[in-house]
């Protein structure tokens, strides 16, 4: 079972989730998984997790999304907000020093990734099956196939998408990821 507010996955029987103290429903009750008909769901012919808006400046949380294409579309699906690198930075630098902002912002930074990873869990699985609609309550911009070419360009490890006319949205990513994102879409783009 997940959690309605957070996605996080909740242990059977847990009558709160761990991660965001909501109460669970239907305590008790097991719940019955059926296999998603494939009419209903679309299979991910490509699915990357935790793109970094780059050139934005945020004082808290750095803006993370998701990036889904379906046999018809692509999408970027917004992530929550997440505040642990950003916690872990101050209380570093107010208990310690550099050192321990440095230490307190990467153990800030992997939990919010657990998180991330939680939340996603409720709409795709470890093999990146599309397993509910969830992520259409994320999207935050839904491009058909057709329309990627005149949308989309190419930087060094970067990719930038024109979303509303004059809006520009630069997303990065590591090298492999970014790699293995523009080999799959360079046939949709160029």
């Amino acid at each position: 079972m997940f959690c309605g507010n957070c996605g996080t996955k909740i242990e059977n029987g847990a009558e709160f989730c761990q991660n965001c103290g909501t109460r669970a429903k239907n305590l008790g009750k097991p719940r019955k998984v059926s296999e998603p008909k494939e009419s209903t769901l679309e299979s991910a012919l490509f699915y990357g997790e935790d793109w970094m808006r780059a050139k934005y400046f945020a004082i808290s949380s750095l803006p993370h999304f998701d990036i889904l294409i379906t046999k018809d579309n692509f999408y970027l699906i917004r992530l929550p907000k997440t505040h642990g690198g950003t916690i872990g930075l101050i209380l570093g630098l107010i208990l310690f020093n550099i050192l321990g902002a440095v230490i307190g912002t990467i153990i800030g930074n992997s939990s919010d990734r657990n998180k991330r990873k939680n939340y996603r869990a409720a709409w795709v699985d470890a093999s990146h099956i599309i397993t509910s609609k969830e992520y259409q309550n994320n999207i935050f911009l839904k491009i058909p196939k057709g329309n990627l070419r005149n949308t989309i360009s190419f930087k060094k490890n970067k990719f930038v998408v024109i979303a509303n006319g004059d809006e520009t949205i630069t997303l990065k990513k590591n090298k492999k990821e970014y790699e293995k994102f523009n080999k799959f879409i360079e046939s949709y783009v160029l």
